[in-house]
């Protein structure tokens, strides 16, 4: 096998050596935890592991050059080599026969690993295979390979400003439809045609593109689809209803999630509408304003079941049809848009400097309709910043 092309280590975090087992994936970037390792965009899943404190990947030809250039590996294989020295040693002609669990093994023997640490990903037949040609495969506990990435880095943090103001330009767009549509009897009437939520959709995607992400599985649900808080939401957008739009677009160019969520009302709001908004507002103002290093999770998503309790809000959860607040107040953000931590009844994690997560407080009725609002905040020395940006203005005329 010729000499691996070492390269410079970029900004991003090394991994540190350890006593810990070196760490293997056959992964591809949909892997938040492959991405971290190597910060490299690849459409099919490849090997990677770690060796002394390095990072080494294993390209195709197609790739290689592209991953001595973009990646954060410090060493790169070819894999025409690796497979070669294979198929070498175990009297194999046709090199391009060595399998993926023949390919680990070479590398196993070449670096004298006898055991890897693998995450919740990784693909349970290879493992298998692994397992029977006698290499340990071991499953990190919980699947948590890297822990560090609950602490987000300057550069992280830039990244998710970035995926949020996607989600803002989403909103800008989903308010000046609704303040140029017309009301026609039950529907609304945007450029000669019903406004729909599909059509909402449609305008957020296109928005969301012009800032560099992409915009998949938006929710703008309106009237009682909203109550199931992760209903897309289908059909006509009637006047006089709660229309919940959340926008979670994704950087293609660093893997980063932006998660916003406002409210919206195309028309006149009734009185129970307005207290409905006004609560959740009030909700979501209280999560921000807890916020802060040291204190517990769980609190503070009890502090807002308990507001909305004192306010009258009756909270019903665990069954088929819930109603109040019955969802976690929030979660991390990052690589993934649902990540640790997770803000819930029975957390009793505390917040750190660096973490990053919503605050997204809602309440659901059928019959008057839901209310979510959503923000992304990082968690600073000091308490809390922001990292979303976008008006509260709900009640369009």
């Amino acid at each position: 096998m010729r000499k691996a092309v070492t390269k410079k280590q970029s900004v991003s975090k090394k991994i540190t050596s350890s006593h810990k087992p070196p760490i293997l994936f056959h992964a591809d970037a949909h892997d938040p935890d492959m991405l971290y390792f190597s910060r490299f965009s690849a459409f099919d899943p490849y090997l990677a592991f770690s060796h002394n404190g390095k990072k080494i990947g294993i390209s195709h030809s197609m790739e290689y050059q592209r991953m001595l250039l973009e990646s954060d590996f410090d060493e790169v294989l070819l894999l025409n080599d690796v497979q070669s020295s294979a198929a070498k040693q175990l009297g194999i002609a046709d090199y391009r026969k060595i399998s993926i669990s023949q390919q680990v093994q070479q590398i196993a023997e070449k670096y004298g690993i006898k055991e890897f640490r693998v995450g919740s990903r990784f693909p349970a037949g290879l493992a298998f295979e692994l397992h029977a040609a006698g290499l340990k495969i071991s499953p990190e506990a919980d699947g948590n390979l890297f822990p560090e990435r609950i602490i987000k880095t300057a550069s992280e943090i830039e990244a998710l400003r970035k995926g949020n103001a996607a989600s803002a330009a989403g909103f800008k767009a989903v308010r000046k439809a609704l303040m140029e549509s017309k009301i026609k009897g039950e529907t609304l009437i945007h450029q000669g045609r019903e406004l729909t939520s599909e059509r909402l959709r449609e305008l957020i995607s296109v928005a969301a593109l012009e800032q560099g992400a992409v915009a998949l599985h938006t929710i703008t649900a309106g009237g009682d689809q909203a109550c199931d808080c992760h209903n897309a939401g289908s059909g006509p957008i009637r006047p006089n209803e709660l229309i919940v739009v959340d926008i979670f677009p994704r950087r293609p160019e660093d893997g980063y999630w932006g998660d916003m969520t406002r409210t919206f009302l195309k028309g006149k709001a009734s009185d129970a509408q307005k207290k409905l908004v006004r609560t959740v507002k009030k909700a979501h103002a209280l999560g921000i304003e807890l916020i802060k290093p040291g204190v517990s999770g769980g609190n503070v998503h009890n502090a807002i079941q308990a507001f909305f309790d004192k306010e009258g809000y009756v909270t019903e959860r665990d069954c088929a049809e819930p109603k109040g607040f019955f969802h976690g107040l929030g979660h991390g953000i990052g690589l993934e848009v649902h990540e640790a931590p997770f803000m819930r009844a029975t957390a009793d994690w505390k917040f750190k400097a660096g973490m990053t997560v919503t605050v997204e407080p809602g309440l659901y009725y059928k019959g008057l309709g839901g209310v979510r609002i959503e923000d992304t905040i990082h968690v600073t020395p000091g308490g809390n910043e922001l990292l979303s940006s976008s008006s509260y203005q709900w009640e369009i005329a």
